[in-house]
């Protein structure tokens, strides 16, 4: 398996174990014994499975690994794949959550993946931070949101990184999208006020969203992340107008699965947006 393959199984093996993370999550509804079935919750943690169970055989199949990161690996991999059938134990999801998280935290290291550059690093962490974010509109937890807000931090640590490899179109889009994260964070914030907070958070989100659109077109122009990178930045600028959609739908009463699949979709756009800038920046640097 030569570096590009490799790293790109490792942003699929990373990518879909912090999904079954999220997955796993509990909520309050579970802990207090109430049914908690999700259709979309249910085929993100079937997708989480088999990318990473895909993933890891790849890497399984090219030369040893670790023994414990293996088993930490597979194991909850595997939970997460048992968790899918009806009236499993819950402590099993704990156990799953765990061994998922520290494998998350083991993984590089154990399959001996180093990017190139910073911009690289700050890649890798926006696509993580990224799915935490995109994901509350699927889990639509407690445990979910509170996730989000952690993704909308790592975000702006990874634009950080990230703007230190580019040129200046590439930087201008950066700037344009840590602007957004930043009104996203003030949102939330607003967010907790009852009545004319919910509507400042609305007009910041709005404020957002055009900002970060404007962004990822910056990016596409950006010769520092290569013609995969700009066609990467294209991604993301599509799975935002599917995340407006789902919002928009959400606005109408019982079509939360729906809302849930389409951000599923959106979800795998951010994946492949995000990998292929990273891809674009190894390349360029």
């Amino acid at each position: 398996m030569d570096e590009k393959v490799r790293k790109q199984k490792f942003l699929q093996l990373q990518f879909c174990m912090l999904l079954l993370v999220c997955t796993l999550l509990p909520d309050l509804g579970s802990l207090l014994g109430l049914p908690d079935f999700s259709v979309s919750v249910f085929c993100s943690q079937l997708v989480g499975v088999i990318g990473a169970g895909w993933a890891l055989y790849a890497f399984y199949k090219s030369g040893p690994m670790p023994v414990p990161f293996l088993c930490l690996a597979g194991g909850g991999i595997v939970i997460g794949l048992l968790s899918l059938i009806p009236d499993m134990p819950a402590w099993l999801d704990y156990v799953g959550l765990i061994a998922l998280l520290v494998a998350l935290f083991m993984s590089a290291g154990a399959l001996g993946i180093r990017w190139k550059n910073s911009g690289s690093q700050g890649a890798y962490l926006v696509l993580m931070a990224l799915l935490l974010h995109v994901y509350d509109s699927i889990g639509d937890s407690t445990m979910t949101g509170i996730a989000a807000l952690i993704g909308l931090v790592l975000f702006f640590v990874g634009l950080g990184k990230l703007k230190q490899s580019v040129d200046q179109k590439g930087a201008q889009g950066v700037s344009r999208l840590k602007i957004a994260v930043i009104l996203g964070i003030v949102a939330v914030v607003f967010g907790w006020i009852p009545l004319l907070g919910g509507i400042v958070a609305g007009i910041l989100l709005i404020i957002g969203f055009i900002i970060e659109f404007l962004g990822y077109g910056s990016m596409m122009q950006s010769a520092s992340l290569g013609t995969e990178g700009q066609a990467g930045a294209g991604k993301l600028r599509i799975s935002m107008i599917i995340l407006l959609i789902a919002a928009i739908i959400d606005l109408f009463p019982l079509t939360g699965m729906v809302v849930g699949l389409i951000s599923l979709v959106a979800l795998w756009l951010v994946f492949k947006g995000w990998s292929m800038i990273l891809v674009g920046l190894e390349r360029y640097n």
